[in-house]
């Protein structure tokens, strides 16, 4: 009985030895943390990490431009799945949240990309980014929420930069890395 008890225990052993190890991407969005994909796991986390995401609205893709504008609407237009505005607090009243689905966020960094390369853009866009999903308000998201900043041919030693999907761009967090 001994012996048996032996053998399963350095069997059991062995096949959790083999088991794979999930490992958090080094870049992409996946780097950025667990993918959220519904717009309830959006609300929750930024529930949980904000302490509020009231008077959930969802809006329609027509919305966006009453929002943004109609210029960076039609940017985020062809790329979000869904989209809707919350309170997160007295400082941050009407907040956007989009919602990306599949691979719509990484053909978004290349369309914002090829946007920059044109000159049609200037700088990066001012909604933060977490690993699914975007807020509108940047500050709110990179110092409450520790999302990221979408930036390309971004070169600044002192911030927290993690590899874009995009080549040449980059996830930049200013909230971590000032010296």
């Amino acid at each position: 009985m001994k012996r048996l008890v032996t053998t399963f225990l350095v069997s059991a052993g062995l096949l959790a030895g083999c088991a794979p190890v999930e490992r958090t991407p080094a870049a992409g969005a996946g780097a950025l943390g667990d993918r959220l994909s519904t717009m309830d796991e959006v609300v929750r986390w930024i529930r949980g990490t904000a302490g509020e995401c009231a008077d959930v609205t969802s809006r329609g893709p027509a919305d966006l431009t009453g929002f943004f504008g109609h210029d960076i609407a039609a940017r985020y237009a062809p790329f979000v799945t869904e989209w809707i505005t919350c309170a997160v607090s007295p400082e941050f009243p009407k907040v956007g949240v989009l919602l990306f689905s599949g691979d719509s966020q990484r053909k978004f960094q290349e369309s914002w990309r090829a946007a920059m390369a044109n000159g049609e853009v200037a700088d990066g866009p001012s909604l933060a980014f977490g690993n699914g999903f975007a807020v509108s308000s940047g500050s709110l998201g990179t110092s409450e929420l520790g999302l990221y900043y979408f930036r390309c041919d971004y070169h600044d030693p002192r911030v927290r930069q993690v590899p874009s999907d995009v080549s040449g761009c980059v996830f930049a967090h200013p909230e971590h890395g000032h010296h």
